[in-house]
C-alpha cells in the first residue's frame, strides 16, 4: 500500500469541514475558558501516537501525527470538547478531507481557475485545500437550495403547532442544518466506491461494525 502523508492542511478548509459535518449546532455554539480549550487540546494531542496507523483511505494511509495536525488546526470552539469526542470527530473529518481530496483530484481541479485563484491570493492556503474548499462548497451549493431550505421550513411548519418565525429570520439555522446533512451524504456517496479501513492499536485492521475511535485505538 502506497503512503502518502497527509500534509498542506489550513484552517480554512479543515475548519470549514469538520464545523459542518458532525458537530451538533448547540455544541458548535457551546463556549468555554481558553486554558481549559488548551488543557483539552493538550489532552487530546497526548493519546495519539503520531507514528501509529489510523485508517487507510484507499492507498492512502492516514497516522497518528495526521489527527493531530487536524486537531491543531481547528478553531478554538472545536477544541472545546473532551479528549476522546476531539480525537474521534479528529479520525472522522480526516478521512473525510482524504475522500474530498481524492474526488477533487479525479476531477481536476487542481486547474480550475477558482482554485489556482484561491492559491495566488492567499499564500497560506495550501494547493491541496482549495481543491477540498472548492470541491465541497459547490456541492453544498448544488444540495442546499432556496428549494430545500422552503421545504424544510414547511415541514417543521406542519409538524409543530407554533406558529414559526417568517423563513428569513430562521434561514441561516436550517442551512446550517441542510449542510450538515449535505456533507454526510456527500461522505457516504464518496466512501461507496472507495475501500476505508481503520486499524487497531496494534497496528492491525479492525473488524467491521467495530468502534473505530474507540479508546484503544489511541
Amino acid at each position: 500500500m502506497t503512503s502518502k502523508t497527509l500534509l498542506h492542511r489550513t484552517t480554512v478548509g479543515i475548519a470549514m469541514i469538520a464545523t459542518l459535518a458532525t458537530t451538533p449546532l448547540a455544541a458548535q455554539e457551546s463556549g468555554s475558558s481558553g486554558s481549559s480549550e488548551s488543557q483539552t487540546q493538550a489532552d487530546a494531542t497526548q493519546l495519539i501516537n503520531p507514528d501509529q496507523r489510523i485508517a487507510s483511505v484507499g492507498e492512502t494511509e492516514i497516522i497518528g501525527s495526521d489527527v493531530s495536525e487536524f486537531i491543531d488546526s481547528l478553531p478554538p470552539r472545536m477544541r472545546q470538547q473532551p479528549p476522546q469526542v476531539l480525537i474521534s470527530m479528529a479520525v472522522q473529518q480526516t478521512v473525510l478531507r482524504e475522500l474530498l481530496l481524492q474526488e477533487a483530484e479525479a476531477q481536476n481541479l487542481g486547474e480550475d481557475p477558482e482554485v489556482q485563484s484561491i492559491v495566488e491570493q492567499s499564500a497560506d492556503v495550501a494547493r491541496e485545500d482549495a481543491m477540498v474548499q472548492v470541491y465541497l462548497v459547490r456541492e453544498l451549493e448544488n444540495r442546499v437550495t432556496d428549494e430545500a431550505v422552503q421545504q424544510t421550513y414547511d415541514e417543521i411548519a406542519e409538524q409543530t403547532e407554533e406558529e414559526l418565525p417568517p423563513l428569513e429570520d430562521i434561514r441561516l439555522q436550517i442551512e446550517q442544518q441542510l449542510q450538515q446533512q449535505a456533507v454526510q451524504g456527500v461522505q457516504q456517496d464518496l466512501a461507496a466506491d472507495v475501500e476505508i479501513v481503520f486499524y487497531g492499536p496494534d497496528g492491525e485492521p479492525m473488524e467491521a461494525g467495530s468502534d473505530e475511535m474507540s479508546s484503544d485505538n489511541q
